[in-house]
């Protein structure tokens, strides 16, 4: 399998609308999607399989966030590779169906990680934690100063990732879930841009790389060269 991560273009409304309501089904009003991903303050990233997705052929022009700089993953593991930062002139390429996506809010010197789904055929593949690498890399991107999250207070296994990428709790939102009124945890990291988290962030990716390139996971983009790469 080979995964590679973007930014959404309008192809993937469709099927980032599907997954959304797979993972939030009470969701209500659902997200303006359309509206948001032309935001200069909202990120949405997609992951894909290049190899086993349908592929449709169209034109296409990756849209590419504003201040994202393409050296800034040297200092990262050089195994892990994407799209996220390929800007193309409009021609005739393959279409990768999204397999999940996230959102983020730039907010001051605030990048807020409002939503993360990966379609139910496709959980256990580390494709919710690629997404989580990408949000904090396009974050450290954007010069934001630290990430932030709301989860819920039930969702031990989110959490637990979370932590292991340097979120930390630092409050409680009451009732915060409309559909069952569950509250939810408010976490956040250090300042992404201190020698001791980039320290931890590289070791957290080299790691994820080792694992997932010994199952034969792969992040290249259309050009060969090597951008930076970028849960609810």
């Amino acid at each position: 399998m080979t995964f590679s991560l973007r930014t959404i273009i309008d192809q993937d409304i469709p099927f980032v609308e599907g997954i959304e309501k797979e993972a939030f089904p009470t969701l209500w009003p659902r997200t303006p999607i359309k509206r948001d991903m032309h935001n200069k303050r909202i990120a949405y990233l997609v992951v894909t399989d290049l190899d086993q997705n349908p592929r449709i052929n169209h034109l296409t022009n990756p849209m590419e966030s504003p201040g994202e700089s393409p050296n800034l993953y040297k200092r990262f593991s050089k195994t892990i590779q994407s799209k996220l930062f390929h800007q193309a002139p409009p021609r005739q390429t393959p279409f990768e169906m999204p397999l999940g996506f996230v959102s983020i809010w730039f907010l001051s010197d605030d990048a807020h990680i409002t939503a993360i789904a990966v379609s139910n055929s496709w959980r256990g593949h580390g494709l919710g934690e690629l997404l989580m690498i990408g949000s904090i890399e396009s974050a450290i991107s954007r010069n934001s100063r630290v990430v932030t999250l709301e989860v819920r207070i039930s969702n031990s296994t989110a959490i637990s990732l979370y932590q292991k990428y340097g979120f930390k709790k630092i409050g409680i939102r009451k009732a915060y879930y409309n559909d069952n009124r569950e509250d939810a945890v408010i976490m956040t990291t250090e300042p992404i841009r201190s020698l001791s988290y980039e320290h931890r962030f590289s070791a957290l990716c080299h790691e994820y790389s080792q694992r997932y390139y010994e199952l034969g996971l792969a992040l290249t983009n259309s050009n060969g060269s090597m951008p930076s790469i970028g849960l609810r």
